[in-house]
């Protein structure tokens, strides 16, 4: 079955996923952890984990069960209880457009209205988080300061799918300066979640590359990472292109761009060599 090009492409795109999902909730502890009043970052980070963390989970299912097929049907095993359980998620953490629609209350912050912030630490001290239990009131949410996103990305522009998506995600908040959502589009929830989730990508991959950085984790599994974002960017600008409310000026922005991965095959064995290292080391709890 492991001969199979698209079965490698599934196990490889699901591995991407998963690593970058667990760097993305890695990083957000850190900015939880060390919030405070003037410090209030990790109410976007927060949202993104409940509503983008745990959809990419089912999209790793939904590739593996792809590739398992009938077998994912079987009783008493790992992915049985995976395919049934993973569906809660998203649901039990508030549909994903609420979650959507807080995350796009930070949108002209995060590009707009940058401030300086000492960085961040690792946060893994035993420590009383009072902050956590005290935040104060949750108004003002739009005015919320963020550190510049493009420092991160130009750290990986060595990286070819980075700096690839580094350009989409540059054009955002070019679409947001030259073509923004007009009055009518700001009370359209389908138009609105099309844009969130390109703003998302943007915002999920800074913390992937700041955790990244931190691991020192393999350029190769990065530049996999990034080949999977470039993808979704383009396949979101397409879907906003195609929005019944769309404008020409947007729909022009959303062709312009789609982006094809930096392709390399090389790379791609590599990281699915890591993948295929994995075949048996997971055992079932007796």
């Amino acid at each position: 079955m492991t001969e199979f090009p698209h079965v490698r492409q599934g196990f490889v795109d699901a591995y991407s996923r998963l690593v970058a999902m667990k760097l993305f909730g890695e990083r957000a502890i850190d900015y939880f952890r060390s919030a405070n009043r003037d410090d209030r970052r990790y109410l976007l980070y927060n949202p993104i984990t409940k509503m983008k963390v745990t959809t990419e989970g089912e999209r790793v299912v939904d590739e593996l069960w792809d590739i398992v097929a009938a077998k994912g049907f079987e009783k008493d095993g790992y992915f049985e209880m995976a395919a049934r359980d993973i569906r809660g998620l998203p649901k039990l953490e508030g549909t994903v457009h609420v979650n959507m629609g807080l995350v796009l209350k930070f949108m002209p912050g995060f590009f707009f209205n940058l401030a300086e912030y000492e960085d961040i630490p690792t946060r893994r001290d035993a420590n009383d988080d009072e902050f956590l239990f005290d935040q104060g009131s949750t108004r003002g949410l739009s005015k919320i300061q963020f550190h510049d996103w493009r420092p991160i990305y130009e750290q990986f522009s060595d990286v070819p799918n980075v700096a690839r998506f580094t350009e989409q995600a540059k054009g955002v908040q070019v679409l947001l300066e030259t073509a923004p959502p007009v009055e009518d589009q700001q009370r359209d929830l389908d138009f609105l979640l099309t844009l969130g989730e390109l703003f998302t990508l943007v915002a999920y991959g800074q913390l992937i590359l700041e955790q990244a950085a931190i691991a020192d984790l393999d350029r190769d599994v990065v530049d996999q990472i990034f080949d999977t974002f470039v993808r979704d960017f383009s396949a979101y600008a397409t879907a906003l292109h195609g929005k019944a409310s769309s404008t020409t000026e947007q729909q022009a922005w959303a062709l312009a761009h789609v982006r094809k991965p930096a392709v390399d095959p090389d790379r791609f064995e590599r990281v699915w060599s890591q993948v295929e290292s994995l075949a048996g080391a997971y055992e079932m709890r007796p």
